[in-house]
């Protein structure tokens, strides 16, 4: 028997990416769980795989678009092949459409819906007889914009909107049957993607990344942004036996940036 807050548990990780999603895999290998990761991105979650066997855990990997339902399947069928059971479901896939609602392709909107809505619904639907054998839970990353909106990134955070309800749906729905549905609200998070997206507004405002950093630290009441090794920690926390009687949950996590009343 392994250890850990996840000790023993598979856990099923969709959208994989650089920032959080690696530091979440990692962090859940290192709490006891077996892991599948899936992603457009083949090579880069194989090698998240293979970091995480390198330190003695269990993990695999399938190449995954979760607009497709046929692979959504296969997710599932390829984590309950490898490992025998689903424990946990993050749902962390997205599409990040940048665009002020003016001079929208709306198209472009809603195929940010199909991933981060209707994706995370598809893949909670097919682990569904899993998550019931379990009595398991899922785990639905959203984002501050959600709360608030953000310049020029409507069809982002309007998906996420969209599955911060789906979350509370599936929460009353699923609860008979044991299975937990929360929701983890990020805010800004230090990580190589921010820091390349001051590089980028400070290069085209002629300042300095340090002071867009100065900037927004100033807007958060703990003064500092908070890091994707932090926002991965409260995903392990809803996942955990430590959140058993949590569900409906939509749970912030930005350092006070928002605060819901």
């Amino acid at each position: 028997m392994g250890t850990g807050m996840l000790a023993d548990q598979v856990i099923v990780i969709s959208g994989v990416g650089p920032g959080l999603g690696r530091k979440l895999a990692l962090q859940c290998a290192e709490q006891g769980a077996r892991l599948v990761l899936g992603a457009r991105s083949g090579d880069f979650i194989a090698s998240v795989a293979e970091e995480i066997v390198r330190n003695g855990e269990q993990a695999h990997a399938v190449p995954t678009d979760v607009s497709k339902a046929a692979d959504c399947d296969h997710l599932i069928t390829e984590s309950v092949a490898r490992f025998g059971r689903i424990d946990g479901l993050v749902n962390s896939a997205f599409r990040f459409e940048t665009s002020r609602f003016e001079e929208a392709d709306l198209g472009r909107w809603r195929e940010a819906m199909d991933v981060a809505c209707f994706g995370s619904l598809k893949l909670a639907q097919a682990a569904l007889p899993h998550l019931k054998a379990s009595r398991g839970s899922i785990v639905n990353v959203s984002t501050i914009g959600s709360r608030i909106g953000t310049e020029g990134s409507g069809g982002y955070n309007l998906s996420k909107a969209a599955l911060n309800m789906a979350t509370r749906q599936l929460a009353r729905e699923l609860g008979p049957d044991g299975i937990r549905v929360n929701g983890a609200l990020m805010g800004w998070m230090a990580g190589e993607p921010l820091k390349q997206g001051f590089a980028a507004r400070a290069a085209a405002r002629g300042i300095s990344p340090d002071v867009l950093e100065r900037e927004l630290m100033d807007t958060i009441p703990l003064r500092r942004i908070p890091t994707d090794d932090e926002c991965a920690g409260a995903v392990i926390f809803l996942l955990s036996g430590l959140a058993s009687a949590c569900t409906g949950v939509l749970l912030d996590v930005n350092g006070g940036m928002f605060m819901a009343g």
